[in-house]
Order: structure tokens, then sequence, then C-alpha cells
């Protein structure tokens, strides 16, 4: 069965870092490689679109540019070529859309060409995924129509993350942070049960390691949980990331040499997770949730509870005790 990998923009700065990338996706057999835009373009196609700015466009194509030219890859010209022509695009609900796909058009151009150089069967999928038109946060359909040829496509399949298109050929988004959605539920709609996202994070932490030093990787983590914790704004998560994930699917998110966290529906101890910052104190994630909330949290949602301390405190409080547990019983 066929993997999905998601290679994380914040991977993505430079062509040493595509070489990287590159050589890690030779480890697994034709893997659906989905593929962010290059760290911080998103944000500048965003500021492009309001201001249509010659010297900005000529600093995102001077990034691309640059890292083809050292990598020795072609195909980015034409994409280039076309963002200037959209400088005279008039105001549209789906232009911003229009805008935003050049981010993942090129970074997914220039990883086909890498990997075509490495001499891997490699073939290029532009937004596989038929969405509804509600642009900016497109929904997308149950519709193999366009994904089938991935399916297949015997060889390395590299598509474009974060966008898809309406039925009548336009370019939509599913939101920031929406190449782990396009990744799961990709997955989900080819039939493949497992799942790689890739970044610059070891794995699922049990804090903000900037609010508690301490933190640790989280193993294990169900599906339930880990939409709590998108759904409150843990980094690295979008809201719609685990939706997709039923049955014997399962996630693993890691970088590239840490074992990281598996998610998927089954149980999995500790009872308590995640601790986030969250409204005027922390929210903590866990299956028992319930049970804080008889000790005077505030019920957040089926498996999250706000209690009125800071993150490291109730990490201290109700993390950490069952940590030290599973390593003394392990």
């Amino acid at each position: 069965m066929r993997v999905v990998v998601k290679i994380g923009g914040s991977l993505l700065r430079g062509a040493q870092h595509f070489v990287e990338a590159a050589k890690f996706l030779t480890s697994f057999e034709s893997p659906v490689v989905v593929i962010s835009a290059v760290k911080g373009v998103t944000d500048m196609l965003i500021e492009l679109y309001k201001t249509r700015s010659e010297s900005l466009y000529e600093s995102i194509r001077d990034i691309h540019a640059d890292i083809a030219k050292k990598l020795g890859v072609s195909g980015v010209e034409p994409l280039l070529k076309e963002l200037k022509a959209a400088l005279d695009l008039p105001e549209g609900p789906d232009v911003l859309d229009y805008f935003m796909s050049f981010g993942e058009r090129l970074s997914a151009t220039i990883m086909n060409g890498v990997l075509r150089r490495m001499g891997l069967d490699s073939k290029l999928f532009v937004a596989p995924i038929i969405t509804d038109d509600n642009f900016g946060n497109a929904n997308p359909l149950e519709d193999r129509s366009l994904a089938a040829e991935i399916d297949s496509h015997e060889g390395v399949a590299v598509v474009t993350g974060f966008i898809g298109r309406t039925r009548d050929g336009r370019f939509t988004t599913v939101g920031r942070g929406g190449s782990d959605y396009t990744a799961t539920f990709l997955a989900k709609l080819l039939g493949y049960r497992r799942v790689v996202l890739v970044t610059d994070s070891p794995g699922v932490m049990t804090a903000d390691p900037q609010e508690v030093p301490e933190a640790k990787i989280l193993p294990m983590m169900s599906v339930e949980e880990a939409m709590e914790a998108a759904r409150l704004g843990a980094k690295r998560m979008h809201p719609r990331t685990f939706e997709p994930v039923t049955g014997g699917m399962y996630v693993e998110v890691r970088n590239y040499w840490s074992r990281g966290t598996v998610i998927g529906n089954f149980y999995a101890p500790p009872p308590y997770k995640v601790v986030l910052k969250c409204g005027e104190g922390s929210c903590v994630v866990g299956l028992e949730a319930e049970e804080i909330v008889k000790l005077g949290g505030e019920y957040v949602g089926r498996f999250s509870a706000l209690v009125p301390m800071p993150p490291k405190w109730a990490h201290d409080l109700f993390v950490k005790p069952y940590f030290e547990k599973l390593l003394w019983t392990s």
C-alpha cells in the first residue's frame, strides 16, 4: 500500500533543502508526495495580490529562479510569467486563491524536477482534488475524477498541497496550513492507510517548548484528541487535518530523523496529552478531560478543559505525572 508523505514549507527554504527532502523521499516506495510552498512565499503572494507590486513579484521570481538554477531543473519560467500576467487581473472572489496557488505550484514543480534528476519516475499532479467554490476555505469533494490518475501512476506522484480546483477549473485553497489536510484527504480519497506529515518538529509536543521547556514528544494520540488540539490552535495543525482519518488510517507527525507521533483511531494513554495556551489560562487536551471539569476546570469540548493557570503549571500537574508513570512501568 502506498504512503502519502507531506513535506512542510518550513523544510523548503533553499536549494539544499529540496535535495534533503528528495533524499528522504527515496526511503519510501513510490510515495504520493504532497508539497507545500517555500517558506514565507504564501505570505508574499497574499501581499502581492493586495499591492500588485513589481518589486515584490521580482523577489518571488528570484527566490524560485535561484533555487531552480542551483538544482538544474526547469519548468518554473512559465509559471513565473503566468504570475506576472496575474498582476493585471481585476478583483474577483477567486483571484486571491489564484495568486496563492503559485506557491505550491512552483515548489512542486521544483521538487518534481529534483526527483527526476535523481533518476526517479516522478510525475507532477497540480490540484488533483475537486472542491466547492468557497474560495479561501474550500471544502474538498469525494470526487476521484482528477485524483484517479495518481493511483494509476506507478512512480512517485508529486502533488501540490493546499490547493484544489472547482469543477470548472478555478483554483481554490483549503485554508492556511492546508497541505496537511490535502494529504489526509487525498489518502482517504485513494484508499491509502498511511500518511506521514513531515515538518521541522520531531512530533506532536505535550506543550509549546517555548512555554514549557521540558515538553515531550507524544508517542501516540487518538484522532479525537488530535482534532481537538488542532481546533484549539495547536501549532502546525490545520483544524481539519484529521477529519479524513477513518477506519484503519493513521498519521505520523515527525521530522526527518524522529520516530514522531502516531495518530489513529485507537485509545492512546496517558489520558492527558497536550497543554495549550488558551483563553485566560491553559487548555488541557485528553480523553479524560471531563475529570478535569469535575475538579473545577471549565468545559471547552469533549476532549478538552480550561484551567486557570499558566501552561507550565498545567503541564506539571496533568501531563508530566503520566509520562513519569509511563517511563516507570515501561
